[in-house]
């Protein structure tokens, strides 16, 4: 395996926005940060390099409840420990204090995880007044309702292409990458959405299999790409030959799609054409709601991701939430991308009735859709469809949802 850690490669450094957001908040002694994200080792990179920045510099101290701190391995175990360590350090100490993995004393909110949340609360209040930050990094954002008014949330994104570029021109000597420019893009293209670790495995499998790095390796980056989202149990990737031939009838629907082929392309952005937000698909089963989906996807040549509404609702408090932000945060890395929500009026077709009978949790995930659909800048395309348009809730109907509305018989 032949790696190059270069440093310049251009004058691009990754994560420069998030080292100043990080900076600035710290600078104003915002006491407490919950960081969000599954790839450990690139936040504390950025967390080192904010410390090492600051004037004058902080230390930066990080802890787990397996190891203890990092410096001295106290505290296994112990988070009331270690948030003693913190209360007791100097004033004066500039220091940034990560604590791993919290998610699991904040789940569950018995008696036990009590004397916690009221010692983060204390915490936060006395480091107001000092040069010391509490980082909490975790995979996934789980949050006591009693630090809402403490806590600043902060999640750290999937690379996106000029990123991945620079990962691959980091990480593979130009020797090894045996890849024209063209293919090089698609290559980047197909690892959008993909973790920065996942990326330097794929490609670290290539060097060890052929000692290069080629336009074949695209395919082997897609595989890797299906079982990701596959792991996330929320979306599914496809990959459909299905044209807009497939199709018969729906002429509409056909113009509709082949008036706005190419929307999606650089020279479109030039010209400054809008993206288009997605369309609605309503019609009974056996109507060509899904083929209609996948021609969509085929006919732009964009990649498709299928959500099942359904799979956006778990049973611990606050999973749901989580879940549709994770759904929102892929789909947006893999942009631009078609988005096939389907059968959407099982999901929240019951929120007319109000007979929903979950505590407001559809209620909550059906408004962080509506209100994503309505604002998302990124370039992705939604095509969901219903079988009965009825029950659906008004708000999803209101202009600004959909471009258009097509019924299907």
């Amino acid at each position: 395996m032949t790696y190059s850690q270069r440093s310049d490669s251009d004058s691009y450094s990754p994560h420069q926005d998030l080292v100043e957001q990080l900076d600035l908040l710290i600078r104003a002694r915002y006491p407490l940060l919950y960081i969000v994200s599954a790839e450990e080792e690139p936040v504390e990179t950025v967390l080192r390099q904010v410390a090492a920045q600051a004037q004058p510099s902080r230390k930066l101290l990080l802890w787990d409840v397996v190891r203890g701190w990092d410096d001295s391995g106290s505290d296994k175990g112990s988070l009331m420990g270690a948030m003693n360590r913190i209360g007791k350090a100097n004033a004066e100490e500039a220091a940034i204090f990560v604590l791993r993995d919290l998610h699991p004393f904040f789940k569950n909110t018995s008696d036990k995880s009590a004397p916690a949340v009221r010692e983060l609360k204390n915490l936060a209040r006395e480091l107001k007044h000092s040069r010391k930050t509490i980082v909490l990094l975790s995979y996934t954002l789980s949050l006591p309702p009693e630090l809402g008014e403490e806590i600043t949330v902060i999640n750290f994104p999937l690379p996106n292409a000029q990123e991945i570029d620079y990962l691959i021109s980091q990480l593979v000597v130009p020797e090894k990458l045996k890849i024209s420019g063209l293919a090089k893009e698609q290559l980047v293209k197909a690892c959008l959405g993909l973790s920065r670790t996942k990326i330097q495995r794929v490609l670290a499998k290539a060097l060890a299999a052929k000692q290069q790095v080629n336009e074949t390796d695209i395919i082997h980056v897609l595989e890797e790409k299906k079982q990701a989202i596959r792991q996330t149990e929320i979306l599914e990737f496809f990959t459909t030959q299905d044209s807009l031939k497939s199709v018969g009838g729906l002429e509409n629907l056909k113009l509709w799609v082949r008036m706005r082929q190419g929307v999606f392309t650089e020279e479109a952005r030039r010209f400054g054409i809008p993206n288009p937000k997605g369309v609605l698909l309503v019609g009974i089963q056996g109507t060509g709601k899904s083929l209609s989906a996948k021609t969509i996807a085929h006919e732009w040549r964009l990649p498709l991701l299928r959500l099942d509404s359904g799979r956006l609702f778990g049973g611990i408090v606050g999973e749901s939430e989580n879940r549709t932000r994770q759904m929102i945060q892929l789909a947006e890395a893999i942009a631009p991308c078609v988005l096939w929500i389907d059968e959407i009026d099982k999901a929240f077709g019951n929120l007319n009735s109000g007979a929903d009978g979950d505590s407001g949790t559809s209620r909550r995930v059906f408004g962080s859709l509506i209100t994503w659909m309505q604002e998302k800048t990124a370039p992705v395309f939604i095509v969901a469809t219903a079988n009965n348009v009825q029950i659906l809730p008004a708000e999803l109907l209101r202009k600004g949802r959909f471009d258009e509305i097509f019924f299907l018989n």
